[in-house]
């Protein structure tokens, strides 16, 4: 009678043991069969041109909102409930994969204000436009204003907080027409 017990923590022993196993990192991960790694870090979150405008928000923005850079689509729109799982999901995929440039939130609560789109001259493809379509419908469906910016060399502060307050202006007069 003594025995189950015995037998018991062996195979909690057991289980531990192949726990442990599984759930340490190895090398093996990292590079399967001797081949080299399957990830490397990309060297910065923002290309030049990003990271260039992104200072320019910041100048302008920054004492009146919180500057978010390379958010997720789906992390700032969902789609509404659907009757139909399968038309709820497919709504969720084509968003999925999608991120936006800026996100500018409130400073009190994060909630969001708008988008701010950095558009270089690869949104002048025919596949780019698709995808630039699908994001502002997505954004305009849910209320989330979007400024689009052309990329150049040099950006005015002044300029750039001029275009927000106008887009929020626009969108304010869209939205009091649509109740």
């Amino acid at each position: 009678m003594h025995i189950l017990p015995l037998i018991i923590l062996v195979v909690i022993v057991a289980i531990i043991a192949v726990a442990a196993a599984l759930l340490r990192p190895s090398d093996r991960a990292a590079k399967p069969s001797g081949e080299s790694p399957a990830y490397e870090a990309i060297p910065a979150l923002l290309t030049a041109a990003e990271r260039s405008f992104f200072g320019v928000l910041q100048q302008a923005l920054a004492s009146d909102y919180q500057i978010f850079a390379k958010v997720r689509l789906a992390d700032i729109v969902r789609p509404v409930k659907n009757p139909s799982r399968s038309g709820w999901q497919s709504a969720f995929n084509r968003i999925t994969g999608k991120h936006v440039d800026f996100v500018l939130c409130d400073s009190e609560r994060l909630g969001i204000v708008a988008v701010v789109e950095l558009d270089d001259s690869t949104h002048q493809r025919l596949e780019r436009g698709v995808r630039d379509s699908l994001v502002d419908s997505a954004l305009a469906s849910a209320g989330i204003p979007v400024l689009r910016v052309s990329a150049r060399q040099a950006y005015s502060p002044a300029q750039i907080r001029e275009q927000v307050q106008s887009l929020f202006r626009s969108h304010e007069r869209v939205t009091k027409n649509a109740a």
